[in-house]
């Protein structure tokens, strides 16, 4: 839980919105050192609203909350980055959306690792700055690609993709990727009751690349992967996420149903 002062500031970026009453709505954030946090944002469903769009979906602003005793209050919202090129295209609204879903299922509302919450705010940002600039679904999907392996890595679930998962060799080939425990094991170690799916070389090498890279670096693999290595490698990490997530992600069956 966050340390309880009668006020506090933090930059947060809003992931949900739900009607409390007529004119008021409850606000789920991430924030920078709290984790996730809700807020009363008061009067935000009238004309002359002084939170307004500020609180709408994807939104980063710095804000001012005061405690209460169920929820806190948005007193003040300073936006700090709209992210408006998401809201004009369905592909990269709908997988930004995908994004609040895994943070909404892991995170809670601590500060007892500030740092933590630091470094998953800012990757969140920045993977919301790479889609909203992306030229295409490809594109967008490589960002997700590095948002689930790099958030994974934050909570303590990296994915282990260069050594055996059972023996610790270190894997050239043949590997097979373990969705319940969450990284590779050689062919020899292919056993036991987990489901084992096999992952392609170079698949393997593109998502070490992903993992590794900073969020804003571009490597070799990018430009010379294939279209379906990133499908499929976005369809791996999404069994990988929902399998230990506290309930699966549903936002993507909208862009399924469309086709």
């Amino acid at each position: 839980m966050k340390s309880i002062k009668e006020s506090f500031v933090t930059d947060a970026i809003n992931i949900k919105t739900y009607p409390l009453s007529e004119y008021d709505n409850i606000v789920v954030m991430f924030s920078r050192e709290y984790g996730l946090i809700k807020g009363i944002a008061k009067g935000v469903k009238r004309p002359k609203s002084k939170l307004g769009a500020r609180m709408q979906m994807l939104v980063a602003n710095k804000i001012m909350l005061k405690n209460g005793r169920n929820f806190d209050t948005i007193c003040e919202a300073q936006a700090l980055n709209t992210f408006n090129k998401l809201r004009s295209n369905l592909d990269k609204l709908t997988y930004s959306m995908y994004l609040t879903e895994i943070i909404s299922a892991f995170c809670t509302d601590s500060d007892e690792d500030s740092g933590t919450n630091e470094k998953i705010y800012e990757l969140f940002y920045g993977i919301l700055e790479n889609i909203a600039d992306s030229k295409d679904k490809i594109e967008i999907i490589l960002n997700v690609i590095k948002f689930q392996l790099k958030f994974m890595v934050q909570i303590g679930l990296g994915a282990e993709l260069k050594v055996c998962l059972k023996c610790g060799c270190k894997i050239e080939d043949g590997a097979y990727f373990s969705v319940a425990s969450g990284g590779v094991v050689c062919k020899d170690c292919r056993c036991g009751s987990d489901v084992f799916i096999g992952l392609h070389k170079k698949i393997r090498e593109f998502l070490i690349a992903q993992q590794e890279c900073k969020i804003l670096e571009n490597q070799k693999y990018e430009s010379l992967v294939e279209v379906n290595y990133v499908q499929m490698s976005f369809k791996l990490l999404k069994k990988y996420t929902d399998s230990h997530a506290s309930r699966p992600a549903r936002t993507l069956k909208v862009l399924e149903s469309l086709g």
